[in-house]
């Protein structure tokens, strides 16, 4: 006769190799006999989580710890069957209810750490992975879970080799490929992405991350109906702030910041208090034109403590815009250079109400803003600051002057260039004939998603064929680089070598008929020098462009010119060109 121990080891024999049907059987007739039996309660609800029957296994779980409370191996399955099913806030309080009772279950610390990385909380998470990992250092599943958890703070590189120790422990881990995949796609690797997410779902098609970081990839790769698929197919596995966050991204990159501004504010009713979700909640809604709503939003910022380099921390209070009776105010750079040049039009703003304006701003900058209106000082950022009562970074100026889409302040110019510099470069330009156009290809490497917004030298060649111009190039920085290996014709004139600073830029832009630009600093100089610009954007271009229009509120004298698809700046410059064609019939004499 067989005993209950037996048979109890028996179903385990079937339940570990995969024979389901088997062990649930000798589990229900051990029931049958002892409704009490714990082993048999718990061991049958992980085999109904197993097979997808959540409701069932939280019940049988519920019981099995009923019946033997201080079992951690039970409230850890309970945690894992929530954690399934969503329910990520109880999932985590009843894996610290396991770890009290058996501090050393690995298990359960790996899988607490997948929880609380869902959940946003990225160190604790990095922090219950590495308790796992102690415990057990080639436990694949907290190797995953450790690199999914250092990508949600920001280190790719790391995440990637965790990642990639996980599928040498087990290469049939979905989870792990999909992790890759996204460490991968976190360093712009978009091919390697997307091949290794299509691996983690040809191991399990169910595999929700999976679907997620692919959706991203093929966004970023510009297969847009894909893309929504792919997202489509992750919400059926598993909605939720981490998916929403996601395709709210993604649609930013398909220049749809209304969708956009949906799912992130569904994201952040799980997560309220997720700096990025209110940041990118800011972007789409400024995108969209929803000024009103959008500048607070984009104040988050500000409250980013992993940001780098790190958000300035002062004692005095942040101006909101009440009159300043006398005071001080510290207004100062935060981001770049284009961020300052735009955002400069506040200052005689903030002047008008009644206060002393010191203006700190970046090093390079301070030649060309020494004498800008309303500012009584004007330092470098690094220099001691004076005593200054309040304060307030220049990008959240729209905010303290309730800035709306008709209501930006756009009377340019608001910059004005050194009179003795441009003397002398009108004398530099005077021998050359033609319509003079300077040109800027390329921003800041280091700027995230510059490779996008940057047509390069190449992307804006056809240019130079329009006959009666001459170009001068304006291009400082690494992008230079792109002109070592051009033929350019003799209508092109590189002046980088000549240009010491942005007053000299700015001299130059005095001297010209057009400026043509990517998105990057040049062109903010130009808008707001009030010299004609041309902007090269991307498809989906930064928020201060909008959506859909050619005009700019911040800059009278821009226009724009948008990618009719990802990637096309030969449709740009085609565009351009012939613009340019036409400018320069406008400006033939009459016979």
């Amino acid at each position: 006769m067989v005993t209950v121990s037996q048979a109890l080891l028996i179903a385990l024999d079937h339940h570990q190799a995969g024979r389901m049907a088997e062990a649930e059987d000798i589990y229900r007739r051990i029931l049958g006999a002892d409704p009490g039996h714990a082993d048999a309660m718990q061991l049958l609800g992980v085999l109904a989580a197993q097979t997808g029957r959540l409701a069932e296994a939280d019940s049988r779980l519920r019981l099995a710890v009923a019946l033997r409370p201080d079992a951690a191996g039970g409230w850890s399955n309970l945690a894992g069957v929530r954690q399934s099913a969503g329910s990520l806030d109880p999932a985590v309080r009843l894996y610290g209810w396991a770890l009290r009772l058996l501090p050393d279950l690995a298990d359960a610390h790996a899988s607490r750490a997948a929880a609380l990385r869902r959940l946003g909380q990225g160190p604790a998470a990095l922090s219950a992975s590495g308790l796992a990992l102690a415990l057990a250092p080639d436990h694949a599943d907290a190797l995953a879970n450790r690199a999914a958890a250092l990508l949600s703070c920001g280190d790719a590189p790391s995440a990637e080799r965790c990642a990639r120790r996980s599928l040498r422990l087990n290469a049939g881990s979905p989870i792990a490929h999909a992790t890759l995949a996204s460490a991968c796609a976190a360093q712009r690797r978009w091919a390697e992405a997307e091949a290794t997410a299509r691996a983690a779902l040809s191991i399990d098609r169910s595999t929700a991350e999976a679907w997620e970081v692919l959706g991203s990839v093929l966004a970023k790769l510009g297969r847009f109906p894909d893309a929504l698929e792919a997202f489509a197919a992750a919400e059926r596995l598993r909605p939720g702030p981490s998916l929403q966050a996601a395709r709210g991204i993604a649609l930013i990159a398909m220049a749809r910041p209304a969708e956009a501004v949906a799912d992130f504010e569904l994201a952040l009713a799980d997560r309220p208090q997720d700096v990025g979700l209110h940041w990118n909640l800011g972007f789409a809604r400024l995108m969209a034109g929803d000024y009103g709503r959008g500048w607070p939003e984009f104040d988050w910022r500000r409250h980013d403590d992993a940001a780098e380099p790190p958000w300035r921390r002062l004692n005095q209070p942040t101006w909101r815009g009440e009159p300043l009776n006398g005071r001080t105010i510290l207004l100062y750079a935060e981001q770049g250079l284009g961020d300052t040049l735009q955002f400069l039009r506040y200052v005689p703003l903030v002047a008008a109400r009644g206060g002393r304006v010191v203006l700190e701003v970046q090093r390079p900058l301070l030649p060309l803003i020494q004498g800008v209106a309303g500012a009584a000082q004007v330092i470098a950022r690094g220099d001691p600051l004076p005593p200054f009562d309040l304060e307030c970074p220049l990008m959240s100026l729209p905010r303290a002057f309730a800035t709306a889409l008709d209501s930006v302040p756009a009377d340019t110019p608001y910059l004005r260039p050194d009179p003795a510099r441009v003397a002398r470069w009108r004398d530099r330009l005077a021998t050359q004939g033609g319509v003079r156009v300077g040109i800027v290809w390329a921003g800041n490497p280091r700027f995230p998603g510059d490779e996008e917004r940057s047509p390069r030298l190449a992307g804006l060649r056809d240019l130079f064929d329009v006959p009666g111009c001459r170009f001068y190039g304006l291009q400082m920085g690494p992008g230079r680089a792109d002109l070592a290996a051009a033929v350019l014709p003799d209508c092109f004139a590189d002046l980088g070598p000549e240009i010491a600073d942005f007053a000299d830029t700015a001299a130059i832009m005095a001297n010209l008929d057009l400026v043509v630009s990517s998105c990057t600093a040049p062109a903010h100089l130009a808008g707001a020098l009030g010299v004609p610009l041309w902007v090269a954007l991307p498809f989906s271009a930064d928020w201060r462009w909008l959506t859909g229009r050619d005009d700019s509120p911040w800059y009278p004298t821009a226009r724009l010119f948008r990618q009719p698809a990802p990637g096309d700046w030969s449709a740009v410059a085609g565009r351009m060109a012939a613009e340019l064609a036409a400018l320069v019939q406008r400006f033939r004499p009459l016979p």
